[in-house]
């Protein structure tokens, strides 16, 4: 994962780590509060010699140098924390409290510092020199000579009174707050890594271009005032939907100049993924525009589009092609200065429906009467509808929901169209967090943008532009194929 990548997944993810990094804090907080205080004391005890001239006594240097080690590994031997126990009357073993006692030699020293911890400062101050005190009684033993009246070679004494503090040495909770924010925040940046790692869905305009294997045509943010403003004719509506459609509307025109475009389907591989919005939201931009636009409702599994626009459905589509009604007679009219042609009753067998000569005559009579026909077909994947309507319509518009759709969803979803002789003019990736908006601007396909008019492509751009041409390649080599198979037949 490159650096930009990287940062990209925490931005995106900095409320998963930014609750690791709380969880950290507060727990190690908790744990430091909640754990009983840990007082220390330190006694000190000097190892000397006896010696009667100069050269006695650098010698005996050496001697005390080479015994205050070994005598300070005796601190916790057990017959010396056996005899603490007894003068201290403690009910902890030898094992136990050698825990509590540790002895370290100062360096270049002959002095030993016998540092033992209990829960009280009294009870760490008595350990210490009770420690200190047998350790100069073991040396004495261990020193005594042969001979009665002969000095020992090495004496021990311990030097003043415990040192100790008032304050615990444990918890140090400042420090162990640190700690735990570090790791938590070391788990969470571990943790979002390894879910962008796992995540298939599609999070990136060059994915959306890779999936599908055709062009993102516009990029619409995800906006919460959709909830209650959801068309972009209402004045209160999102003002950065409303720009997106417009760029869709223009990019669609671009998209194949050499063909007509006037009869697009718009669908998406599963539903809840945006597409009845996407396609009244076009129909609706290119009203604006002056375009006579006729919005067909053929998702007859969950028909949404008139709770959408508060128009009837008893009459539309099905009324239509049952002969109980001719294409004028059942078609609405938007405020907005579109025309809406609702499904009607609902049939039993909606693709066996869509399938008929009746669906492709009056497709035909759509497109006679009005310059663009717009489609909302139920999603690709669940059912075959969508599929039909693909091959008798010039275009597919794929809707694809941002961290939401899968990669492998999208791609199945362009294969399903690209097999029933379809065209995939280009993808809508849809519901784009704000924050990640201001990245991806509105359009890519064909350069419409604000800025300079010569700006200096970034990696990511030029990364897009070669996903594009791959796909674009692709699509011309399908193309070719059917087009050979096509005069082969003939």
């Amino acid at each position: 994962m490159e650096l930009r990548q990287f940062l990209n997944t925490i931005a995106r993810r900095w409320k998963f780590v930014t609750a690791f990094l709380i969880i950290g804090v507060v727990l190690a907080g908790w744990l430091s509060a909640s754990a009983a205080p840990v007082y220390s004391a330190t006694s000190r005890v000097f190892i000397s010699t006896q010696s009667s001239t100069t050269a006695d006594a650098y010698q005996a240097s050496i001697f005390s140098i080479q015994r205050v080690t070994s005598y300070a590994q005796l601190a916790s031997d057990e017959s010396v924390l056996t005899k603490v126990i007894s003068r201290l009357s403690l009910d902890e073993t030898p094992e136990e409290l050698s825990k509590q006692v540790t002895a370290t030699v100062d360096t270049n020293t002959v002095v030993i510092a016998i540092t033992a911890k209990a829960d009280n400062v009294d009870e760490a101050r008595l350990l210490a020199e009770t420690v200190g005190d047998e350790i100069t009684k073991l040396v004495a033993r261990l020193e005594r000579p042969d001979n009665p009246a002969a000095q020992a070679p090495v004496v021990a004494r311990v030097v003043g009174k415990p040192s100790f503090s008032d304050s615990p040495i444990s918890p140090n909770i400042p420090l162990n707050v640190v700690v735990g924010g570090i790791l938590g925040l070391l788990i969470g940046l571990g943790g979002a890594v390894l879910r962008e790692l796992l995540d298939t869905s599609v999070t990136s305009v060059e994915q959306a271009v890779e999936s599908a294997s055709s062009t993102v045509l516009v990029t619409v943010p995800l906006d919460p005032i959709v909830s209650k403003h959801p068309l972009i004719s209402d004045e209160l509506g999102s003002r950065e939907i409303s720009e997106a459609f417009r760029v869709l509307r223009t990019n669609l025109q671009f998209v194949n100049v050499d063909s007509e475009m006037r009869c697009i389907v718009v669908s998406s591989a599963l539903a809840n993924e945006g597409k009845t919005l996407s396609a009244a939201n076009l129909a609706v931009s290119m009203a604006q525009n002056g375009q006579s636009v006729l919005l067909i409702d053929c998702d007859f599994r969950n028909p949404q589009m008139p709770l959408l626009l508060g128009l009837e459905q008893s009459v539309g589509l099905s009324t239509v092609l049952l002969g109980r009604s001719g294409l004028p007679e059942a078609i609405q009219t938007h405020d907005s200065g579109f025309y809406f042609l609702a499904t009607g009753r609902v049939p039993p067998n909606p693709a066996e429906v869509l399938q008929t000569q009746a669906m492709r005559e009056l497709l035909v009579e759509a497109r006679n009467r009005f310059d663009v026909v717009l489609i909302d077909a139920p999603p690709l994947l669940p059912v075959a509808d969508a599929t039909i309507l693909a091959s008798q319509a010039d275009c597919v518009l794929l809707v694809a929901a941002h961290g939401q759709t899968r990669r492998e969803q999208l791609r199945l979803a362009a294969e399903r169209v690209e097999l029933a002789g379809g065209r995939i003019a280009g993808v809508v990736l849809n519901m784009i967090p704000k924050r990640r908006f201001g990245t991806y601007g509105y359009g890519y396909g064909y350069g419409y943008g604000y800025g300079e008019v010569t700006p200096k492509k970034s990696s990511g751009s030029k990364r897009r532009d070669r996903a594009a041409a791959k796909a674009k390649e692709k699509r011309a080599a399908s193309n070719n194929r059917r087009r050979e198979k096509s005069s082969t037949r003939s």
